[in-house]
């Protein structure tokens, strides 16, 4: 009752959408690959849980799903390809579409290497994207985490406190209430409105991940000193 095609089809449209913008204005042709994968990462999604693309888009999955795991278990990874199948099962999905979903957060950091090597001053680019990828890939970890257990929560009931002391627990015991709470809240709701709150959902995701990014590069500019520089030179033009 409460699987969550919804926010991931919502958040890996728009990113997806963002980086073919970048990518066709030249603002930064590294995201292609990227753009790429989220691509026919979202294809999958939208395949395996509406009927916009019919059959074929699945039957072609199907094939390619089936060249990967045979290709791997003749290679002796019989460990990957079942890995893989889990994980597509898992999403609703296909191996190929969750290769591709893997892949887009390695294809980033590609991107910004690019952006790195393009920068006049390499070293300080260098700072700026890794504290801008750290903080960014860090929230979404967050997200994601505090995402699944939401659903989780939402499908199989509540989660237990635990009975630990300390500061750690007491945030874990915080953390896990609210879940309870809201995961509660969500299924007292209306298909209508558990549709709605999961588009919200995927929503702010991208906000938190675009605000952790946005943030991360401002900390990385200020250690990189060309806060200073262009704040400084802004005074002088004044």
């Amino acid at each position: 009752m409460c699987s969550d095609p919804i926010s991931g089809i919502v958040q890996t449209g728009i990113f997806c959408a963002r980086n073919t913008g970048k990518v066709a204005t030249g603002k930064d042709t590294g995201r292609l690959g990227a753009t790429g994968a989220q691509m026919l990462s979202l294809t999958d999604k939208v395949s395996h849980n509406a009927s916009v693309f019919g059959e074929n888009v699945l039957k072609a999955t199907d094939a390619a799903d089936s060249f990967i795991c045979s290709t791997l278990r003749s290679a002796g990874k019989e460990g990957a390809a079942d890995a893989l199948e889990t994980a597509a099962k898992a999403s609703n999905g296909s191996v190929i579409g969750t290769i591709a979903a893997k892949a887009v957060n390695p294809l980033l950091i590609a991107a910004a290497g690019v952006r790195v090597l393009k920068d006049d001053d390499q070293y300080a680019a260098l700072i700026e994207e890794t504290s801008a990828m750290g903080l960014m890939f860090g929230t979404e970890k967050l997200m994601s985490t505090a995402k699944s257990a939401f659903f989780d929560i939402a499908e199989n009931g509540a989660k237990e406190l635990s009975e630990s002391k300390g500061i750690v627990s007491s945030i874990k015991n915080l953390a896990t209430k609210g879940l309870n709470n809201a995961a509660k809240w969500f299924t007292g709701l209306s298909k209508g409105g558990q549709t709605a709150v999961k588009v919200g959902i995927g929503l702010a995701f991208v906000v938190g991940s675009i605000t952790a990014y946005n943030v991360g590069k401002a900390i990385g500019q200020k250690l990189s000193g060309r806060a200073d520089a262009a704040a400084s030179a802004g005074t002088t033009q004044g």
